[in-house]
């Protein structure tokens, strides 16, 4: 299954890239006009999709710790670097820490991921109790230490640092500049909508089946409709239970893969696969797509 060559590796970074600036600008326009109902939703819907755009630069990131991004190895590694920069953190970190969830997923004591969040309960049997624990949790803004923060160790290498640094000036500056579009389009995204869509995510992939033996069980997918997906689950990261299973394949091909494992009797009747009402998932029409 191919990855991204080269040029287009860079043109997929870029359109989120491209997409975030747009709509600070946007939201920025929308700001500058008389507030009405229809501005003020059109402003937090845009905070919320910058968010989400960097929830994809996150998970280009996931890919690139992987090598399933783009075909050469060097240039996964340049890009990760990019993008964890963006996000203010350390390729190299974020590569180690991921790679110890893989090998010990669900074993607070070795996953250097989920060992920072096992206070928020993710092995815990999922009861109505616990599900509106973890939908909650972001307004008490608890889960900022583990998700966010802003990471400026030369790791990476130093022309990485000054990138980090420049793009927190460039937030100073717009700060003075524009401090409410700032905030709003900037710092918010950035710091609590970014990391919350992540603290959910994992909730998603992982909650009530942590500590699971059997790999099966241990993740799930969420099989949302292709459009759900596009904006809340940017580069297949739906297909969790998919990726689980074989981390090597790329990203881009986890919804087919899935299709192919239906097939498969032991996967189409586990429940974290497939949803429970759509058994038949490997003949009937696929999840809208």
């Amino acid at each position: 299954m191919s990855r991204y060559s080269r040029p287009v590796a860079w043109v997929v970074v870029g359109s989120y890239v491209a997409l975030i600036l747009g709509a600070i600008a946007l939201g920025t326009h929308l700001l500058s006009l008389q507030l009405s109902v229809w501005s003020v939703a059109g402003m937090v819907a845009l905070a919320f999709f910058i968010g989400t755009r960097l929830r994809g630069i996150n998970n280009i990131v996931h890919e690139c710790s992987h090598s399933t991004f783009a075909e050469q190895r060097q240039d996964n590694v340049r890009i990760g670097r990019f993008c964890t920069a963006l996000l203010m953190k350390s390729f190299r970190k974020y590569r180690d820490d991921h790679l110890s969830h893989h090998a010990n997923n669900g074993d607070y004591e070795h996953d250097a991921e989920f060992g920072l969040i096992e206070k928020f309960g993710l092995h815990e049997p999922l009861t109505p109790r616990t599900i509106l624990r973890h939908l909650v949790t972001p307004l008490t803004l608890r889960h900022l230490p583990m998700y966010t923060g802003i990471n400026l160790s030369a790791e990476d290498g130093r022309g990485f640092v000054a990138m980090r640094l420049a793009l927190l000036a460039a937030i100073g500056v717009f700060l003075i500049v524009n401090p409410l579009a700032a905030l709003i389009f900037a710092v918010l995204p950035l710091f609590y909508i970014y990391p919350t869509i992540n603290f959910w995510t994992d909730c998603l992939d992982h909650a009530g089946l942590v500590g699971a033996d059997d790999e099966l069980q241990a993740s799930r997918n969420v099989l949302a409709p292709t459009l759900v997906r596009l904006v809340f689950f940017p580069r297949n990261d739906s297909y969790h239970l998919v990726h689980h299973l074989f981390p090597q394949i790329p990203a881009r091909h986890l919804h087919t893969v899935h299709e192919e494992l239906c097939k498969d009797p032991s996967y189409r009747s586990t429940p974290a696969a497939v949803r429970p009402r759509e058994p038949h998932l490997a003949t009937a029409r696929f999840d809208q797509a």
